[in-house]
């Protein structure tokens, strides 16, 4: 009898849990949706560009709320130009390499002197739901703080807790990259694993502050702090199509501008 009661509070607690980790992921999305009681015209007052690297993606997402509140710059890498433009300001062609991280870099080199005080980077892919979440608060958070947002997903140091990480093997997780690039085999980084790269790369920076998917912003100042070289070394080891250090820099866009003295930087439990 006695092992009956528990057995029957063990569901119970269970069932609350299920039922709280669903409002949970609601109430993140409606955070969200509370994007919309901001002034519409507030992105007027400030000097953003956003950048978009495209491979063969629709781009169908820069329709919806609160996307279509802005223009975009999309670096294409794909072999057409079948993708929404209603919000697009410029397209400008690259080759497919080095992934979205190339494409940031290249933003940065080629506009180094012309950069506006924030620039949001972000993949084409954002119609994939986690990626669309991280990418709506980031331009809310901007908005709301007048300034340039990072979201961080960790609060570990990064090098300590990805020191080991290799990867040999990855394929694009976007159905419609897929279907125009099957490519697994990554080119390796000259220096593995990431911990040594890092060190190469970051001398005496502790980074604690990581986003993945390549979603961020970040101002100018933070920026220009350093000088255009820095950004001409790190896209050396991008300029094949599926490069290892892409991981590498995927995991340290905090590291290349730190410190991060002019981008508000946010924790992503503070969201949640």
């Amino acid at each position: 009898m006695i092992y009956y009661k528990i057995l029957i509070i063990l569901i119970i607690i269970i069932i609350f849990y299920l039922i709280n980790r669903h409002l949970l992921y609601n109430n993140i999305y409606e955070n969200f949706i509370e994007y919309g009681s901001l002034n519409k015209d507030y992105k007027d007052k400030l000097n953003i560009d956003i950048v978009i690297a495209r491979y063969n993606e629709d781009l169908k997402w820069t329709l919806e709320y609160p996307f279509n509140k802005y223009k975009y710059i999309v670096y294409n890498k794909g072999d057409n130009e079948n993708f929404e433009k209603e919000y697009v300001k410029s397209i400008i062609k690259l080759p497919n390499v080095g992934k979205c991280d190339h494409t940031y870099l290249h933003h940065i080199i080629e506009n180094f002197d012309d950069l506006s005080d924030i620039v949001v980077f972000v993949p084409g892919s954002l119609d994939m739901k986690y990626k669309k979440r991280i990418a709506s608060r980031l331009l809310k958070e901007i908005e709301l703080r007048n300034s340039a947002v990072f979201i961080s997903l960790n609060q570990y140091d990064i090098q300590k807790l990805h020191y080991n990480f290799t990867i040999n093997e990855y394929k694009t997780t976007h159905k419609l990259n897929k279907s125009m690039n099957s490519e697994s085999e990554l080119k390796k980084c000259s220096i593995r694993p990431f911990g040594k790269w890092f060190e190469s790369k970051f001398v005496n920076i502790k980074l604690n502050c990581l986003i993945y998917y390549g979603i961020f912003s970040v101002s100018k100042n933070d920026i220009l702090q350093h000088p255009k070289s820095r950004y001409q070394n790190l896209i050396d080891d991008l300029l094949v199509s599926n490069p290892e250090c892409g991981h590498y820099l995927e995991r340290s866009w905090a590291a290349v501008f730190h410190p991060l003295n002019d981008t508000y930087i946010i924790k992503y439990n503070k969201i949640r």
